[in-house]
């Protein structure tokens, strides 16, 4: 009969428990898996405080909104002074703002109606 040998006494038995605490300890704190301290932080980078993202990411959100609202009615008075002309007096810049302002209008109207409830 053969006999086996027995594992060391620092390889985990699974058949035994949880590591003790002491070794949890030791290794906690020779560094691995430890929290660093604000001190300790690495030195670079973009480090803003939070009102300041607030205030990017914001101004990021409104020309995202503002490019959605505009270039629709940009492109298509383009297209259309391209293609067939605009009326005399009729510039392109006027023509988008004629746009943007039925698509804000329309948008309020949408959300008017969701608020009332009508349209269903």
């Amino acid at each position: 009969m053969q006999s086996i040998p027995l594992a060391p006494a620092t390889v985990p038995d699974p058949l035994r428990g949880p590591e003790p605490f002491a070794a949890r300890f030791d290794r906690m704190r020779r560094g691995t898996g430890r929290r660093r301290r604000a001190s300790e932080a690495p030195r670079g980078g973009l480090r803003l405080g939070w009102k300041t993202w607030l205030a990017i990411d914001a101004s990021c959100h409104a020309l995202f909104l503002t490019a959605i609202v505009v270039w629709p009615p940009l492109s298509a008075c383009r297209a259309k002074a391209y293609q067939v002309g605009l009326y005399a007096g009729d510039t392109v810049e006027k023509c988008t703002r004629r746009g943007v302002a039925e698509r804000l209008d329309r948008a309020d109207q949408r959300i008017k109606m969701l608020i009332r409830g009508s349209g269903r």
